[in-house]
């Protein structure tokens, strides 16, 4: 069952409520009523004491008349023994038998004794050197009004605690519930395809870190929803002008318009369209095989030398029609590591036509081994990549100046990165961009994409 915070803190501090409680109980029943107790045994034999020594200092000649005086004013009941026989007594019994008194604290000499149904707490002391033997008995009544008194007290204390605690946590529950319903409703009001909006201000740090994070996370999903719907109007752009290309070259050959001459430019115009046309639906297919939940890595031993040769090959069309010279530098005749051919293919591919597409008369692409790495670097004489956009340039469908489909170097990063190589852009001495390749030789494959 789902639970709101405030409710879930209200049960919380319920339980911690009700164990606390039964704690403060549990002390408040054993520790506090044990020294109440003691406190109550300490007064007894000390205001005991006191009235044996006021009669011992007393010295008057009517020692009876004394010991009733002393009752009268303290309020206690006083059992006097002379030389073994009951001299003064205050019970209305002659029965009390001191043999069946039980010991209340041996610390400080205290017992207890029943008389009618009635407890007593008494000491015993002496006067006149030892010739009267002085019992002072204390009403359990009056003496345990005060002892319920300060327990009550402490009590009160408790209840009033909890009541405390309690209306802590309704204030809990209020202080972190609230700030959580604003958050809902400002997630509520977001839309991927809406601007941001302005977001919630907390004083509490987690929330304000979170409201933070969720407006970055809109903002993000809003500029990716901004860059797909761009993508759709350039790809269909694209996707426009070769179809057009094609389906006037061929109206013009089915209706017989053209020359035998025309006809091979019209058919070489076709297929080279066609190709343009091929290789925007593979990058969209591609990317569609990224976003899928794994595309498994035909891992084998493969020549980099090979591969790059291979790459430069599939654009070697592209080059000319610029009039490009591409020079591939490599010390080694043979560069093994182990990776997938066609997918490192299709990430050099992009990389050299990216090249190509900005270049102004050379594209070169260098191949170095060292004991550690392998590096493959790809330089342009064209006007550079500014640093502004060198982190961008790898999001998808981000479309540089003369960019197409915003897809080819996010494809080029995910399968490089997959082959646990490093990938980065920089500036070359042509003054235009580099694009570097790293394939650390310690670290293995990971065989899915």
């Amino acid at each position: 069952m789902l639970l709101t915070i405030r409710k879930k803190l209200l049960i919380y501090y319920g339980v911690f409520l009700v164990i606390s409680y039964g704690i403060a109980a549990i002390l408040t029943g054993v520790l506090i009523r044990s020294g109440l107790n003691r406190l109550l045994y300490s007064n007894i034999a000390n205001l005991n004491d006191n009235i044996v020594n006021t009669l011992e200092a007393s010295g008057g000649a009517d020692f009876y008349q004394t010991l009733n005086t002393a009752r009268e004013l303290s309020g206690v009941d006083l059992l006097v023994y002379q030389s073994g026989f009951v001299y003064y007594t205050s019970f209305s019994s002659q029965t009390l038998d001191l043999e069946k008194a039980s010991l209340a604290s041996e610390k400080y000499n205290v017992y207890r004794i029943i008389d009618n149904f009635q407890y007593y707490y008494f000491t015993q002391g002496s006067v006149d050197d030892g010739l009267y033997t002085i019992y002072v008995f204390r009403d359990e009544g009056s003496l345990m009004e005060q002892n319920q008194t300060i327990f009550l007290m402490s009590f009160i204390g408790i209840v009033f605690l909890a009541i405390s605690i309690s209306l802590i946590s309704i204030f809990s529950a209020k202080t972190f519930a609230e700030p959580a319903q604003r958050l809902a409703a400002y997630v509520n009001n977001l839309s991927f395809q809406n601007r941001p909006i302005r977001r919630p201000k907390f004083n509490i740090l987690e929330y304000e870190e979170l409201s933070e994070a969720l407006e970055q996370a809109h903002l993000r999903v809003y500029q990716y929803s901004q860059s797909e719907q761009e993508f759709l109007h350039n790809f269909s752009h694209e996707m426009k002008t070769p179809l057009t290309n094609i389906y006037s070259y061929a109206e013009a050959m089915y209706y017989g318009v053209l020359s035998k001459e025309e006809i091979q430019n019209t058919s070489e115009i076709i297929m080279h369209e066609s190709e343009k046309l091929k290789d925007f639906i593979n990058q969209v297919l591609y990317l569609g095989r990224l976003d899928s939940i794994g595309e498994v890595l035909n891992v084998s031993r493969i020549n980099l030398v090979d591969i790059i040769g291979d790459a430069l090959n599939t654009v070697d069309i592209q080059a000319k029609e610029k009039s490009l010279k591409i020079v591939f530098m490599h010390d080694q005749e043979d560069v093994y590591i182990y990776g997938d051919a066609d997918k490192l293919e299709v990430a050099l591919v992009n990389l050299v036509i990216n090249a190509i597409r900005y270049a102004k008369t050379t594209v070169i692409v260098h191949l170095i081994l060292t004991k550690e790495d392998i590096v493959i670097t790809i330089d342009d004489d064209g006007m550079g990549i500014d640093e502004d956009i060198r982190d961008q340039i790898w999001e998808r469908y981000f479309i540089g100046k003369e960019g197409h489909t915003g897809l080819g170097l996010t494809i080029t990063k995910a399968i490089i990165e997959k082959h646990q190589a490093e990938i980065s852009v920089g500036d070359n001495a042509m003054h235009g961009a580099r694009f570097t390749i790293r394939f650390i030789l310690s670290k293995k494959i990971i065989v899915s994409l």
